[in-house]
């Protein structure tokens, strides 16, 4: 076919088969002279620009790429390979606005699920020295794809993609683990540096980066294991020298526990979050479980307050685990006969569970790392939540308990400021997560 004739719809059709067989065939400069006649013929051939884009990268030639592939993009503004390599393309040629901006859109327009867009997007990130937003998006498309199936291994892993995952999971495994130890760096001063030897192993263990695991297997915190507190389901109530008068005072108040089961249940506007929903139910006084929250992620339910003012104040009074957006949970908890809570481990061992039957309370039985304990009216319980654990009725009537997060005893008060401050930083950077989801 003479090179000045035109090309038909059947001979462009030929040329590009015989220009792929040229590319198939490592005939590159070929196959690249025959996509510059179509593109010359048909300016809005995707695939001739796309070739030609990806040939003059190869030779360091960013800005006519970027021409190409702008040409591509306008011809199908929905072709997300295209569009993927212009902000490739972008990148290369240092026009980190332009790349941002490319791959924000197909973020947008897939409504967060293109995990190959945002780990470009982190890319650009990073090269554009944004290291906090690059740490992010590298976690999250990490998070999305691996939910997915991919990601997991380099047989799941497309070979274009597979050095720069392997690059994003070294990064954002060491820029977090910067992230925390700068938190930590405050307490480090001084004579507190030989007090946290703790904390930097409860650190190391969250972050994988080695560190004894447990010393009971039983023992699987959602957050954070610190070492060293033992190894017993159940803590003698007499560790806590406030918890006697306390717990008289709590039980004695089962007529305002009975008000905030009825105003909950009628209300029903909040959904239970407290003590990690440890609850099977929460639909009204008469199903199984009731769990009414009085401090939900260190959050007071207010409405609340009204229906129970003593029991508030005591509740307010106890030593709780005080955290912004994370403690303390504190919780009253009904249990029909045969009701019983989901079972769950909490979220570290550094807390302890206080349990306090009410005056006219059911019997109910507590069941922490496989080991049983009664509880019956007027009684209190200490327990070690990063062990399983889960409530149930053991009588006739209601159960009524108020549950509450306090520090575990053996915890310093160096240790419980530091562990605050991870605990922040992690809610921080979890919640700055999901808002990219």
């Amino acid at each position: 076919m003479p090179i000045d004739q035109p090309f038909s719809f059947e001979s462009t059709n030929g040329a590009m088969e015989i220009a792929r067989t040229h590319a198939r065939r490592g005939r590159l400069l070929e196959a690249e002279h025959l996509y510059q006649q179509i593109v010359a013929e048909h300016p809005e051939n995707i695939e001739a620009l796309r070739f030609l884009a990806n040939a003059a990268l190869s030779r360091n030639e960013p800005g006519q790429a970027v021409a190409l592939l702008s040409r591509a993009a306008q011809a199908d503004r929905s072709n997300t390979g295209v569009l993927l390599e212009l902000g490739l393309a972008y990148r290369n040629a240092r026009r980190m606005d332009e790349a941002r901006s490319v791959f924000e859109g197909i973020i947008e327009s897939s409504r967060g699920s293109d995990a190959t867009a945002r780990l470009f997007l982190a890319n650009v990130l990073e090269s554009d020295d944004r290291p906090e937003q690059a740490l992010l998006q590298y976690f999250r498309a990490i998070i999305d794809a691996q939910s997915k199936g991919q990601w997991l291994s380099d047989a799941t892993t497309e070979p274009g993609v597979r050095r720069l995952v392997q690059h994003a999971m070294q990064y954002a495994a060491t820029e977090r683990r910067k992230l925390f130890q700068h938190v930590l760096e405050p307490f480090r001063r001084g004579i507190d540096a030989a007090r946290l030897g703790r904390i930097e192993a409860a650190l190391a263990i969250y972050l994988r980066d080695g560190g004894r695991p447990p010393e009971d297997p039983r023992q699987k915190p959602t957050f954070m294991y610190l070492p060293g507190l033992g190894v017993d389901c159940y803590l003698d109530p007499t560790m806590f020298d406030w918890l006697a008068d306390w717990s008289a005072r709590v039980s004695a108040l089962d007529h305002e526990a009975i008000a905030c089961q009825k105003a909950f249940a009628q209300s029903r506007k909040v959904q239970p979050f407290s003590l990690e929903s440890i609850t099977a139910s929460s639909e009204t006084v008469a199903m199984p479980v009731q769990h009414v929250p009085l401090y939900q992620r260190g959050i007071f339910f207010d409405p609340i307050k009204g229906n129970a003012p003593a029991l508030c104040k005591l509740v307010e009074a106890a030593p709780l685990v005080r955290i912004p957006n994370y403690a303390p949970e504190a919780s009253v908890i009904g249990l029909q006969p045969g009701g019983h809570t989901a079972r769950r481990h909490g979220r570290t061992n550094a807390f302890c569970m206080i349990v306090v039957a009410f005056c006219d309370s059911a019997p109910l039985q507590i069941l922490v790392g496989g080991e049983l304990r009664h509880l019956r009216a007027n009684e209190l319980l200490a327990f070690d939540p990063s062990f399983e654990f889960e409530f149930s009725a053991a009588g006739e009537s209601e159960a009524r308990a108020l549950a509450i997060e306090v520090w575990n005893p053996g915890v310093s008060r160096l240790e419980r400021d530091a562990l605050a401050a991870l605990a922040t930083a992690a809610v921080n950077f979890d919640t700055r997560l999901q808002e990219l989801a």
